[in-house]
């Protein structure tokens, strides 16, 4: 074996550092373009990232058959060839995922089933490509028996490492900066960049293929377990990781109130914490790998249960809780360009504090993992395809049960329980193996914890500013809905922490809701993008001859919230609401609503929505401006809420008739306007509730700061990122 072929893994570290960081570009980038076709929601979100995942694993174990019969100069080649492949596609991919299969063919993705089939048959060629290349650089890196399982480990660590900074910068650099077909173009670039220098490499590498010394399916000792035993265990770590981190990343959404910054941050971290767990876990240790590995995942099941129950539960006058509590009082998320210090220290500390130490756990499992079944420099390739592929395996059916049932059934708090049971398992076989004095005293914490986990409506009204007793909580897969109660007994509905609306009603969502009653001759049809507290329904059901009023509503835990705050009999106006035959409550996005729908309405309503937060571009974009205008009945009217002077250009940049109220509030048109409000027409509930420039049909001024074409699109969310 040449010396270059001895120190390839050194100079490839580098370009799978680039692999990675692509990989996760384009995973942001995907997901968010496959969302608009099959909506934003927890099962078509699910799906996506199922697809992906399969992809990955079916790419990783196919990658570990082919490249054990070649040499180290033809597997060079062939991830040379994978990221070339992946070059080619990640630059046509926004044509193809957006200007294709969206908006070509929009119709298909009303079915579950068809979109689902459709986003797999898109994601498999490239995540399976994705998915070759661990093995084909392990073919062509690892040269030696000896050192076989520092250089698999050395080389996923990297890998991580460059996804972990991919997690960040997409949206901190290419979404802030560009937009989402740019973030493409540069993950292009990166691969294309990894193929031509993994070609060149290539020309100094052995040529002589590895001889293959053990058939691939033999039940081959490694160390303290067989192989089999490995896989089986490798798939489980996988399940717990990603239950985990669905789980840890909920708490965080609640507790800091997300915005489009917040999942890359979050995710960001999480790599890193795996990437130094990896990295730094190379070194031999004298303890068995098998034990190393168990008592390793006990450790990430006692640190995510502890570290959350203390989160919940510690008091208000330990260092940083008072912060953090006011903090989760606070109405909207903070986090972005503009966020002050403090912000930044929390988004940073609190998800360190929960997830660093598992995340560098799992990590360090890891190299516990290789030094076990690396035996043979020979056989590398396909153990180390083997054995990923189970992991991506278990993390696919970890990810479907906890985020399509458990959370269901369970609520987060017995999620949680549940996920620390299967750490214990671990805990329990690594007693079985190798006694009571590594594993009894973590095992017996563990089980303490798992009990110590609260009912899901206290360990969520903790979590919510300490919220009282009274507060109302409900969850589901897609959320958590939280109507919290303050000293003068009105509530507010926050989704996923972040505030939506109040009770009793009043403000811009009672304006939002009144604006086509008293501008629209005959509005009997109305459509409307959001519930909230149902201030908006509430308010468009304010004329006798509405007929129908359509409500969309992206989080289905707030319809059985508000029933529960009915039933108390506090807010006489809920109660006319919910018991409205006119209502008609539609759980999912209402975008994918209105586009898989061949529906008229005479007015559409955007409930007001912070444009920063997470996936609001999607309804703040021209693209879905001009899919309300297109479902508006002969003299329809969009009312919609214009935070800032973008949106407004984007409003009028589809509809020619636009009217400015005070609060920011919109009502646009594709023919002209009314000349006067018909006040009424409306019934008696808005006494005291509509300003008096509303009632004299007074309009304002239009921002001075316009810029000719700059606008929202849906791969521009301009808005999303508070790009000026």
């Amino acid at each position: 074996m040449s010396s270059s072929n001895r120190n390839l893994a050194r100079w490839a570290a580098p370009l799978f550092v680039l692999s990675g960081t692509a990989s996760l570009v384009y995973q942001v980038v995907w997901q968010r373009i496959l969302a608009l076709a099959s909506g934003v929601g927890v099962v078509s979100v699910s799906v996506i990232v199922g697809a992906f995942m399969l992809g990955l694993g079916l790419g990783s174990e196919a990658g570990g058959r082919a490249a054990r019969g070649l040499s180290p100069r033809a597997a060079l080649r062939g991830f040379a060839v994978a990221e070339g492949f992946l070059a080619v596609f990640g630059a046509i991919s926004v044509w193809l995922y957006y200007d294709v299969l969206f908006s070509r063919f929009t119709s298909l993705f009303g079915n579950l089933a068809t979109a689902a089939t459709l986003e797999i048959l898109v994601l498999l060629p490239p995540t399976f490509a994705m998915g070759l290349s661990l093995p084909l650089l392990v073919r062509a890196c690892v040269t030696d028996d000896a050192t076989a399982a520092k250089t698999v480990t050395w080389l996923y660590g990297i890998n991580v490492l460059g996804a972990a900074a991919g997690a960040f910068v997409t949206p901190w650099l290419l979404l802030r900066h560009g937009s989402v077909a740019q973030a493409a173009q540069v993950a292009a670039a990166l691969n294309a960049l990894v193929a031509l220098a993994a070609l060149a490499l290539s020309r100094g590498v052995d040529a002589t293929p590895v001889e293959t010394a053990v058939e691939a399916d033999a039940p081959v000792k490694a160390g303290d377990a067989t192989i089999r035993l490995w896989i089986a265990l490798y798939a489980t770590s996988g399940f717990l990781a990603l239950g985990l981190e669905m789980v840890w990343f909920r708490v965080v959404d609640v507790v800091l109130k997300s915005t489009a910054y917040t999942f890359g941050t979050v995710l960001s971290l999480y790599l890193l914490g795996i990437a130094i767990g990896t990295l730094g876990g190379r070194r031999d240790l004298r303890k068995s790998p098998l034990a190393t590995f168990l008592a390793l995942e006990t450790l990430i099941g006692v640190w995510a249960i502890g570290s959350v129950l203390l989160l919940a539960s510690a008091p208000a006058h330990w260092p940083l809780m008072s912060t953090l509590i006011e903090s989760m009082k606070e109405y909207r998320g903070q986090l972005g360009p503009d966020a002050d210090a403090a912000t930044l220290r929390l988004y940073v500390l609190i998800p360190s504090f929960l997830f660093l130490v598992p995340t560098i756990a799992m990590g360090m499992a890891f190299p516990a993992l290789q030094r076990a079944v690396q035996m043979s420099a020979a056989e590398s390739p396909r153990r180390t395809g083997l054995l990923q592929a189970a992991n991506i395996l278990g993390s696919l059916v970890g990810s479907l049960v906890v985020g399509l049932l458990a959370l269901e059934a369970l609520g987060t708090a017995g999620t949680l329980r549940a996920l620390g049971l299967i750490a214990a398992g671990f805990a329990i076989l690594g007693w079985r193996r190798f006694g009571a004095g590594l594993f009894a005293v973590p095992t017996g914490l563990l089980v303490a914890l798992v009990a110590l986990v609260p009912d899901n409506t206290t360990f969520w009204q903790r979590l919510h500013g300490r919220a009282d007793a009274r507060s109302i909580v409900s969850e589901d897969a897609s959320s958590v809905v939280a109507l919290t109660r303050n000293a003068r007994g009105a509530y507010r509905v926050s989704v996923n922490g972040f505030g939506h609306s109040r009770l009793p009603y009043a403000g811009i969502q009672t304006q939002l809701g009144v604006m086509p009653l008293v501008w629209h001759p005959a509005p009997r049809r109305i459509a409307i993008i959001g519930l909230g507290s149902g201030n908006t329904a509430w308010a468009a059901l304010g004329r006798a001859d509405v007929e129908h009023v359509v409500v969309y509503e992206i989080a289905p835990p707030q319809k059985p919230a508000l029933e529960a705050l009915r039933a108390r009999g506090e807010f006489p106006a809920l109660d006319d609401l919910l018991r409205d035959p006119r209502l008609e409550l539609r759980m999912g996005d209402g975008r994918h609503g209105l586009a898989t729908r061949d529906e008229r309405f005479d007015a559409i309503e955007i409930d007001a929505l912070y444009p920063f937060v997470a996936w609001s571009g999607n309804i703040y974009s021209r693209e879905f401006f001009e899919l309300c205008r297109d479902r508006l009945a002969a003299h329809g009217m969009l009312v919609a809420w214009a935070p800032t002077p973008r949106v407004l250009r984007t409003i009028e940049a589809v509809f020619p008739e636009v009217r400015i109220f005070p609060g920011e509030v919109v009502l646009a048109s594709m023919t002209p306007l009314p000349a006067h409000s018909t006040l009424e027409a409306l019934d008696g509930r808005f006494g005291g509730l509509i300003d008096d420039d509303f009632r004299q049909g007074v309009t304002v001024g239009r921002p001075a700061e316009r810029k000719a074409g700059d606008v929202n699109r849906d791969l521009d969310p301009r808005d999303e990122f508070s790009r000026r």
